[in-house]
């Protein structure tokens, strides 16, 4: 979802539902989520999805990190940034043992907006 069609989607339900809550969830595929997220948030959305960083990006949701920064130091989403770097290492150690299960996708690919594939079916499609 780009930002201009997440402003558009999230806009339109806020003001047609004005209590409902709104959840959006990406993927990061074509490297714009964090933007299409912030959109979100700026519209109205009350939550939004992402990924701790060495887990983000490419076929998996934003990085929280990133989130953190556009939405700043403040929004909460990383409350301590002390421990968030201790889960985040742990993580990046766990996940080259993981390593073989990888989806092969490494970068963004901007293609998906040509076909319009959904980013998470992208993995599937290449298994």
């Amino acid at each position: 979802m780009r930002p201009d069609a997440a402003t558009l989607l999230v806009g339109t339900l806020r003001k047609l539902y004005p209590d409902l809550p709104i959840h959006i969830h990406t993927h990061d595929t074509a490297g714009t989520g964090a933007a299409s997220m912030l959109a979100c948030v700026l519209a109205g959305a009350d939550i939004v999805d992402g990924a701790i960083d060495c887990m983000s990006n490419s076929t998996s949701q934003p990085a929280l990190g990133t989130l953190n920064a556009l939405l700043g130091e403040n929004s909460g989403i990383i409350p301590d940034k002390e421990l968030y770097g201790r889960i985040d290492d742990y993580w990046q150690n766990a996940r080259k043992l993981y390593a073989p299960f990888e989806s092969g996708s490494y970068a963004s690919a901007t293609d998906v907006y040509l076909h319009e594939m959904p980013g998470g079916q992208v993995t599937n499609l290449r298994f």
